[in-house]
């Protein structure tokens, strides 16, 4: 992809560790395991968002339990990474987070566009990966607030929806957050539909 000297991408590691009871726990979350493959997920994250963005304007969010493990795990970029970890103070959730880092992207560089992505995705499709980041932060720096999406396999409460517009392929027609029974149903019944998979450009 064609290099953005002002693209920076912050990976999301700091998970309670109780989606993936008993092998995670708070102090050992999915993003520290080996679940597909030899490494661990927020090891896969950072091979896959290198191609995009160096290591040096890669930022991991977490809280002070998990910070160590975490160092720990992306060892094999410690002097890059010496001075990237944002340390939430308490957890407040994605988009206090999400927040936090913006903040210090903003101190580092105001024409920053940033690249959020949680630590513990398992996504297919680098070539895609990579030409979707191109695209989004190439609209980004023209103003636009990108979302990635993913094509539902089943409805699911815990997640939000989007729906392209028919007309303009780049605009949202339609957007419920963690929507309900029917509404879920019929927008999972969609062909365009998408399912909000927490990749963002804001």
């Amino acid at each position: 992809m064609k290099p953005n000297s002002h693209l920076y991408a912050v990976i999301l590691a700091g998970g309670s560790g109780t989606r993936f009871w008993p092998l995670s726990r708070h102090l050992y979350p999915k993003q520290l395991l080996r679940i597909l493959g030899d490494k661990t997920l927020i090891q896969q994250t950072m091979d896959r968002v290198l191609p995009c963005v160096p290591a040096g304007r890669i930022l991991i969010s977490t809280n002070p339990v998990q910070a160590d493990s975490i160092r720990f795990q992306l060892g094999e970029w410690k002097e890059e990474l010496s001075h990237n970890f944002v340390i939430e103070p308490e957890a407040r959730n994605t988009a206090p987070a999400i927040a936090l880092a913006a903040i210090e992207l903003i101190k580092r560089d105001p024409e920053a566009v940033m690249l959020v992505l949680p630590a513990d995705h398992v996504i297919k499709g680098d070539k895609k990966f990579q030409a979707a980041v191109a695209l989004g932060a190439e609209l980004a720096t023209e103003g636009y607030l990108i979302t990635f999406g993913i094509k539902p396999v089943r409805p699911e409460t815990g997640y939000g929806y989007i729906q392209p517009n028919r007309r303009a392929r780049l605009d949202v027609a339609r957007h419920e957050d963690q929507s309900e029974g029917e509404i879920e149903n019929a927008i999972c019944g969609s062909r365009l539909s998408r399912q909000m998979d927490g990749l963002l450009l804001p």
